[in-house]
């Protein structure tokens, strides 16, 4: 009886807490490696470390997330205590703990996800057919005249507009073109709205010089008719200049990548507008200051110079008198002059004769044997100098060449892995795959190998020795 209880107490299979916690761990991550999970966010905390900790939760059940530092640049969404969120990631294990938590890579609010994605799907079309490119885009009119505004009439968008452009004094005449900003149908009663108003730009006297879209903010889903392609495409092929004014500065629709300009919110496209007749008045005023300052100063100039004449043709005696003492002054500069050329050169001419007796040329070719003979022997010395100095210079990069050589690594039992056929450089298992083809530079010869497993812990150093037994990586 004793026998029988040795023996199945040595057939037992007992762990470690560690490797059944690595066990556990590589559940996880083969059945847990990509899911969604949609909860209600909790305790949400950012420590200095900066990554974002919070808790998912339901009726039920709470579990762990972190999203990374790294990670928390590519969030579009930034989540709030109590928000119900759509998660994107993959469970792990904190071995040191034994908890387990989930790793988020993308969150997105509850219900925004399917216009999100559409939202994308068409941005990314109109830009690949060149609706947002600046090169289609309309400039704006330096002195619009007649704007045409395109909105709800009991919105706060119009009363913006108008209380802006009252309050800045600027005349020009608006034109309403009333429609519904949101709901069925919309998008095409918007569209229909700008063809309408380009259609009586043509037809009319005095044309449409801008149009202003505009709607006051709200959500994803109440901006949305500013977001389908119908409305994309008649304002891209709009002949007037529009101004995208739809929604808070946070917001951005379709409609204002395609609009020749964007103006935040509805008040900053009545700024806008108010902006550039106000410049263009300026200017105005500005050039009619300097052309009244630039006479008045040419004016002036003239007014002396016929004062400066006046006096001259007064007294003609005095004018006389005037240049000749101008010539007494300029004959006694000539004569200053004439001495003192004449003195500089009896001088140049005794530094000269001085100059040339050392300018003999038996004087200077004796001076010159002396200095080639000295630059000979300093070339010699020099000479064999430099040539010491290299040989040791050579000497010592040859033995740190030597000591830096990869095949003298080698020779120490490591190898170098290359992945076939591309042949990169492999330095971590999780850059190759069950089955990839390998080879392997050893100190004398190579290998080819075949993977047939991956080994998981960091910093396993395997020689070239057990690749030459094995044949595998």
């Amino acid at each position: 009886m004793a026998a029988d209880l040795f023996q199945q107490a040595t057939r037992r299979k007992i762990l470690k807490v560690h490797e059944l916690t690595a066990q556990i761990r590589q559940s996880f991550e083969e059945r847990f490696s990509d899911l969604w999970i949609e909860g209600e966010v909790a305790d949400l905390k950012m420590p200095q470390s900066g990554h974002l900790y919070f808790n998912l939760k339901d009726n039920t059940a709470t579990i762990k997330g972190v999203v990374f530092r790294s990670h928390m640049r590519f969030l579009r969404f930034r989540p709030k205590v109590g928000d119900s969120v759509l998660i994107r990631g993959r469970i792990d294990l904190y071995e040191a703990r034994g908890e387990f938590q989930l790793i988020c890579d993308y969150i997105e609010p509850r219900g925004a996800g399917a216009l999100q994605a559409a939202f994308e799907a068409l941005k990314n079309q109109l830009q690949r057919e060149g609706l947002f490119d600046e090169g289609r885009k309309r400039p704006m009119p330096i002195f619009p005249a007649r704007v045409g505004l395109i909105t709800s009439p009991s919105g706060a968008a119009i009363q913006d507009i108008l209380k802006v452009l009252r309050e800045r004094e600027f005349r020009c005449e608006i034109l309403l073109h009333p429609i519904p900003v949101q709901g069925w149908g919309a998008a095409e009663k918007i569209a229909k709205a700008i063809v309408a108003m380009n259609r009586l730009s043509t037809q009319s006297e005095h044309p449409i010089d801008l149009l202003i879209l505009s709607r006051g903010g709200g959500s994803m889903e109440d901006l949305w008719a500013f977001n389908e392609e119908v409305l994309a495409r008649a304002i891209a092929h709009s002949e007037i200049p529009i101004i995208s004014a739809v929604g808070h500065e946070s917001d951005t629709t379709i409609a204002d990548y395609v609009a020749d300009l964007r103006a935040p919110t509805p008040s900053v496209a009545a700024e806008m507008l108010a902006r550039q007749g106000t410049a263009l008045f300026e200017t105005l005023h500005t050039a009619h200051e300097r052309l009244i300052q630039f006479m008045r100063a040419e004016m002036e100039t003239a007014r002396q110079h016929l004062s400066t004449l006046t006096r001259l043709l007064s007294s003609p005696g005095r004018q006389a008198g005037f240049y000749r003492d101008r010539v007494d002054r300029l004959a006694a500069r000539l004569h200053r002059a004439m001495h003192g050329q004449i003195e500089q050169r009896y001088a140049a001419i005794d530094r000269s004769r001085e100059g040339l007796s050392h300018l003999s040329p038996l004087v200077q070719l004796n001076a010159l044997r002396r200095r080639l003979t000295q630059q000979q022997e300093r070339l010699i010395v020099e000479g064999r100098r430099s040539v010491a100095q290299w040989h040791t210079h050579v000497q010592k990069r040859m033995a740190q060449l030597n000591l830096l050589s990869p095949l003298n690594i080698l020779g120490r039992g490591y190898s170098i892995t290359q992945k076939l056929p591309s042949r990169s450089l492999v330095r971590s298992s999780t850059e190759v795959e069950a089955g990839d083809r390998l080879e392997i530079l050893l100190h004398r010869g190579t290998l080819i190998c075949s993977v047939e497993k991956k080994g998981g812990g960091r910093g396993s150093l395997h020689k070239s020795g057990e690749g030459e037994k094995n044949g595998t990586a």
